[in-house]
């Protein structure tokens, strides 16, 4: 179990530097100051938060699940934090 939740918190690092340089976040936000990240750094730190996964599989079919609720639950806490106020 240890090396799912170390692996979700792998996950997480990319997933949030995701969510910070959002180009709908900013837009939304109307933070004009900071730029997007592109389309291909994105695609890059997409594939960053499943490598973990990824190496999970061959691991265990549980650590693989409990990766998955524990990165779903950090993205959705991840969104919520850098939601916009109102």
């Amino acid at each position: 179990m240890s090396v799912a939740l170390i692996a979700a918190a792998l996950s997480a690092l990319p997933l949030a530097w995701l969510a910070w340089r959002d180009p709908k976040r900013l837009r939304a936000s109307g933070q004009r100051m900071q730029t997007p990240l592109s389309g291909r750094a994105r695609g890059l730190l997409a594939f960053g938060v499943l490598v973990p996964g990824l190496a999970l599989a061959f691991h265990s079919a549980a650590a693989v699940l409990i990766w998955l609720g524990a990165v779903t639950t950090l993205g959705w806490a991840v969104s919520e934090g850098f939601a916009p106020r109102r």
